[in-house]
C-alpha cells in the first residue's frame, strides 16, 4: 500500500483499514523492538511517580519510532530516546491533564444524568398513580440522554486520543500546547477515528478474551479457598488480575501507538500537505 499525500492534492485520507492495517504492519515488522520497550514500560509502571513517567515517556517513544518509518525518516531506537528523554515529566503532566479532562468530563455527564433521573422520579411520585404517558416520555428521554452519554465520552476519547503523540515528534510542545494540537488535527475527523478504534478494538480481542476468561477462572478457584469477602481474597485477586492485565498490555501497547502514529500521520498529511509518503515494507 502507498499513498501519496503532495501538497497539490491534499485531501486523499487514509481509509479506516488502511490506518489500522499501517499500524499493524509497523507493529508486525518491528514486533522484537516495540515489544522489548513496552516490556521496559511495563516494568517502570510499577515504580511510582518516576517510572510512571520514564514509562508514558517509552510509549511515546513507540509512536516516534512508528511515525519515522511511517514518513520513510527512521530513527535508530537510541537517537529516538534521547529526543523523548528530554521531554519526561511532559508525558506525565500530558497523561494526568488528559485523564483530569476526561474523567471530568465523565463526572459532568453523571452528574446531568443523575439530575434528571432524580427529575424523574419527582414527576412520577408528585403526580401520584403513575401515567403511562409520563413514564413512556422519561423512559425515551432516559434512551436518548443514555446514547448522549456513550457518544460523548467516544468523542473527547478521540479527540484526545493522540494526545502525545506531537509531543513526541513535534518542537514547540509542551503538556497543554499538545493536547490543544490533538484537538485541532482531531477536529472533524472523529467518526473516523471511531472506526479506527472499534476496528483496532477487534484485531487486539483475541489477547483480551483469553485474559478475561482466565481472570473469571482465577476468581472461581480462590473462591473455594478464600470467602469472597475476605482481605485474602481481594488482595490475591487484585495482585493476579492486575498482573495479568500488565503482561497484556506489553502485547497490546505497541500496536495502540503505532495506531496513534498513523492517525497523527493521515490527519498530518490530509490537513497540512506534508507531501509525505506513506511506506510500503
Amino acid at each position: 500500500m502507498s499513498e501519496n499525500f503532495s501538497p497539490q492534492n491534499p485531501i486523499r485520507p487514509l481509509s479506516v483499514g488502511n490506518v489500522v492495517s499501517a499500524g499493524l504492519r509497523l507493529y508486525r515488522n518491528h514486533l522484537k523492538t516495540y515489544l522489548q520497550l513496552a516490556l521496559y514500560s511495563a516494568l517502570w509502571s510499577l515504580v511510582p511517580v518516576y517510572g510512571w513517567a520514564k514509562a508514558s515517556a517509552i510509549a511515546a517513544l513507540i509512536s516516534r519510532l512508528a511515525f519515522g518509518e511511517l514518513t520513510n525518516q527512521p530513527e535508530s531506537v537510541e537517537s529516538a530516546r534521547s529526543q523523548v528523554n528530554q521531554r519526561l515529566w511532559d508525558f506525565l503532566l500530558t497523561a494526568i491533564l488528559v485523564g483530569l479532562i476526561f474523567y471530568g468530563v465523565i463526572l459532568g455527564l453523571y452528574i446531568g444524568l443523575a439530575i434528571f433521573i432524580g427529575i424523574g422520579v419527582g414527576l412520577t411520585i408528585g403526580l401520584g398513580t403513575p401515567n403511562p404517558a409520563v413514564i413512556t416520555v422519561l423512559v425515551l428521554l432516559g434512551i436518548v440522554l443514555l446514547i448522549g452519554f456513550i457518544a460523548a465520552i467516544t468523542w473527547i476519547y478521540s479527540r484526545l486520543l493522540i494526545a502525545e503523540v506531537p509531543l513526541a515528534i513535534e518542537s514547540n510542545m509542551n503538556p497543554t500546547v499538545t493536547i490543544r494540537r490533538s484537538w485541532q488535527l482531531t477536529k472533524g475527523t472523529v467518526f473516523r477515528i471511531q472506526g479506527i478504534i472499534l476496528l483496532a478494538f477487534l484485531i487486539t480481542l483475541p489477547i483480551l478474551i483469553p485474559v478475561q476468561v482466565f481472570v473469571v477462572l482465577i476468581q472461581e478457584s480462590l473462591v473455594k479457598s478464600f470467602p469472597r469477602e475476605s482481605a485474602s481474597f481481594s488482595l490475591i485477586f487484585f495482585g493476579i488480575s492486575y498482573l495479568l492485565g500488565l503482561a497484556s498490555n506489553i502485547f497490546i501497547m505497541p500496536f495502540w501507538q503505532t495506531i496513534k502514529s498513523a492517525i497523527y500521520y493521515d490527519l498530518r498529511s490530509r490537513k497540512e500537505g506534508l507531501g509525505l509518503q506513506l511506506r510500503d515494507r
